[in-house]
């Protein structure tokens, strides 16, 4: 799990520089500090895998809490928009949420089965 930890923390890192720094490439209107979200949660996720080195259950829990309230986020900003009608994918933005959103919630799902895996296995 550590390893996913490290790979999904890189892709969002990786997510929120593209949307910063590439932004007229993405089709952005004009350059947004918001688009760094995904860097900053990224980032969070990546302490967790850190910490996760030295005392694995707190670090993994660290990381999937980071996780989850990014894919909360996520969904937050995208099911409104959805419902009413006003997120346009033609957009920059709803992609990077997009990405970022199934990023965090698969790396959410995997580490629930994980945990509740290794607890079975405890007895």
């Amino acid at each position: 799990m550590k390893n996913l930890t490290f790979l999904c923390s890189a892709l969002l890192i990786l997510t929120g520089l593209i949307g910063y720094f590439a932004w007229e490439a993405i089709g952005a209107s004009s350059q947004s500090v918001t688009a760094l979200i995904p860097a900053f949660v990224g980032f969070l996720m990546l302490i967790g895998g850190l910490i996760a080195l030295k005392r694995n259950k707190l670090g993994m829990h660290i990381a999937v809490t980071f996780s989850l309230l990014g894919t909360l986020a996520g969904l937050g900003r995208l099911v409104p928009g959805l419902v009413k009608g006003t997120v346009s994918f033609a957009d920059a933005a709803p992609k990077l949420i997009l990405v970022m959103t199934v990023i965090c919630f698969l790396f959410t799902v995997m580490a629930v089965r994980s945990f509740i895996a290794a607890r079975r296995a405890r007895g």
